[in-house]
């Protein structure tokens, strides 16, 4: 036992020698140490790195989640050549029943085109039919009527989307093609004073064959108008930096895209300036139906119209030797602009010159209210200057603009947009014209009173409900002139008359068939939006129902273009024909006044009516309006106090008083 004991202690003594030495040469690693210490932080490595890939995990699940459809199919463009140029076309999403669409111009019509695929966001590829289209690929639509299918597929292969995509392609109209910087800014405005935001960019014309007639650079773009302004679908204007003609206008520097966002007919502005250009010899803006692409997007049926401007090919006259002026609204002021009150209170923005001296204001004002005053004097005499009306107005030129306010039945008569100049001397004699701004006509109108085409609304001087400084106070004082009366029915059986009969029987329905295509699509692009833009629905307009496909086979459902268009005709016709009993056949009319006070009605639109009924008949129509706690109990005659209806007979001017009660 002594022996295996020391035995044993040698061994260890010279196992413990062998170890130290093992050690100092860095050879051997103590074991229990090592055993302690290395077990956490190789754990602590394994919870790092897991946490690392739950994080990237989380991280490609919420990427996956992410709706990326609009980022990428924004930044998607469909690339074609045209005429050698390079044309870019992005896609619509119709966001009430779902799809896309491509609109296509009408030199694409029986084309078989093909487009690259262009993306601005690579986050996905397009796969169209289950064909996947990268960054420059090749995709020939093999029929335009076909519906295709797209899906996005991420670079994991998750789906983002899948919708259906159809081709629709317009016919008959030139394309404008706007590029600009700032899309998103330049569409944003919502008040009439964000109107100064401007753009520059390119434009591109392509006529019906597919030919660029214009390629230019462009010096100014921006939104217009004032109410249209705030409207989804915007009006526009543009400028070059040299002088060009469009559509075979003549060369000018400026021109104006009118969206006729309110006008169901889209026809009411053209007609309105084709009246003018066919009843006159001085100058009238000319416009031609297009379409606009706006990035590559499609905007829509627009009316490309000459702007009203002094410049050559426009109003020509010397701005220096001129006065350029505009009946304006009072809330519709803007700075920058000299304006003009007249004694009797009718507001006139002057557009000569940016700044008016106070000797020129005084001019200018005196001259308005010399006229103003024959305007109203019995016997036609201006107190001021002694000089009668036909020596301070134009007759001839006022004329026209009175026969074109009051065929048109426009409910901004007397009150906006009726511009006047003097012919490169400044002390008159003050001519009318160029006309503007027909939206708002042929019963498409925000005044009660406009919507009867049986009434001379262009002789009432109140269109306004009372308290209103907007009035029309000249053309109605105009009317009361002997002179100018016998200018104004002369004018309408000798020049007016045939040019309205044309407009009738030819015009409207040429029309019709040119922009029939485009106002389908316009209509399907806007759709429901359109109903809340117009002052007034025709009454057999119908609201379309369906579901996706049925709207994908007929997009121009979406138009009721027949019953809007009906409208404009129905209008035009009774106006004719009640000009004719008035001033050709010569029969006796009474004027009847209507007045509707019912509480329920926004008295801020003049509610009162006006008749022109044949001495000894009865009022077709009186309206019969009845509302929530009030009960109509008839019209009142103001000086007899008898009931009328619609079979009493009337004998003479009157009155007549709306009654109505509560309800029990």
């Amino acid at each position: 036992m002594a022996y295996h004991i020391k035995r044993c202690h040698a061994s260890r003594t010279s196992l413990l020698i062998k170890r130290r030495h093992a050690s100092q040469a860095g050879l051997l690693t103590r074991r229990r140490p090592s055993y302690r210490g290395g077990l956490p932080a190789l754990w602590r490595m394994l919870v790092g790195a897991g946490a690392c890939l739950m994080l990237a995990g989380s991280f490609i699940l919420s990427y996956l989640q992410t709706d990326h459809e609009k980022d990428i199919m924004d930044g998607l463009s469909l690339e074609c050549t045209v005429d050698g140029q390079c044309i870019r076309f992005g896609l619509w999403k119709d966001e009430t029943e779902g799809g896309y669409y491509l609109f296509l111009p009408s030199c694409f019509k029986n084309e078989n085109e093909e487009f690259t695929l262009r993306y601005d966001d690579r986050k996905g590829t397009l796969q169209i039919d289950g064909v996947p289209y990268r960054e420059g690929a090749l995709w020939n639509p093999s029929d335009p009527e076909e519906i295709y299918q797209l899906t996005l597929k991420g670079p994991l292969g998750a789906s983002y989307m899948a919708e259906p995509l159809q081709i629709l392609v317009s016919e008959g109209l030139p394309a404008i093609m706007i590029t600009t910087e700032d899309e998103k800014d330049l569409l944003s405005l919502e008040e009439f004073d964000n109107r100064k935001y401007i753009e520059t960019g390119t434009m591109a014309l392509l006529d019906e064959n597919g030919n660029i007639t214009c390629q230019e650079r462009l010096d100014k773009f921006k939104v217009r108008g004032n109410l249209t302004a705030t409207l989804d679908k915007k009006p526009f204007t543009f400028s070059f930096g040299r002088q060009i003609g469009l559509c075979g206008m003549a060369p000018a520097l400026k021109w104006n895209l009118l969206a006729n966002a309110t006008d169901g007919s889209y026809l009411r502005n053209k007609l309105v300036l084709d009246l003018a250009n066919q009843t006159t010899s001085s100058y009238e803006p000319d416009g031609v139906f297009t379409e606009l692409y706006l990035n590559g997007r499609y905007q829509g049926l627009y009316l490309l119209t000459e702007a009203v401007e002094i410049a050559e090919n426009r109003l020509e006259i010397a701005a220096d030797a001129s006065w350029f002026l505009e009946m304006e609204l009072d809330f519709r002021r803007e700075e920058g602009i000299p304006y003009i009150l007249t004694d009797r209170g009718q507001l006139f923005a002057t557009h000569t010159g940016s700044s008016l001296s106070e000797a020129e204001t005084e001019e200018i004002r005196f001259m308005l209210n010399d006229i103003e005053s024959a305007l109203f004097a019995k016997d036609g005499v201006s107190a001021l200057s002694g000089k009668p009306l036909e020596e301070l107005l134009d007759l001839d030129s006022w004329a026209v603009a009175w026969l074109i306010q009051e065929i048109s039945g426009d409910h901004d008569t007397g009150i906006a947009s009726q511009f006047a100049y003097t012919n490169n001397q400044k002390e008159g004699p003050l001519y009318a014209g160029p006309v503007w701004d027909f939206d708002g006509t042929m019963g498409n109108v925000n005044t009660a009173m406009f919507a009867n085409p049986s009434a001379l609304t262009t002789s009432i001087s109140n269109t306004r409900e009372e308290g209103n400084p907007n009035q029309n106070r000249w053309l109605a004082a105009m009317y009361q002139n002997p002179a100018f009366r016998q200018t104004v029915e002369e004018k309408y059986r000798n020049v007016f008359r045939p040019a309205l009969e044309n407009i009738l029987q030819e015009g409207i329905d040429s029309y019709l068939s040119l922009i029939s295509r485009s106002a389908g699509l316009d209509a399907f692009r806007w759709k429901e939006h359109r109903l809340s833009w117009m002052f007034v629905l025709p009454e057999d307009l119908t609201v379309p129902e369906g579901s996706a496909p049925s709207a994908r086979t007929d997009p121009a459902r979406f138009a009721a273009l027949d019953c809007h268009t009906d409208m404009v005709r129905s209008f035009l016709l009774a106006k004719m024909d009640f000009l004719d009993r008035l001033w050709i056949d010569h029969r006796e009319f009474c004027i009847v006044e209507v007045r509707n006070d019912a509480p329920f009605l926004n008295q801020d639109y003049n509610q009162t009516l006006y008749y022109w009924v044949e001495k000894g008949s009865a009022i077709e129509a009186l309206p019969c309006m009845e509302k929530g706690d009030y009960q109509f109990k008839g019209y009142v005659d103001q000086t007899s106090r008898q009931i009328v209806t619609n079979q009493t007979p009337i004998t003479r001017d009157c009155i007549l008083e709306g009654v109505w009660e509560p309800s029990e």
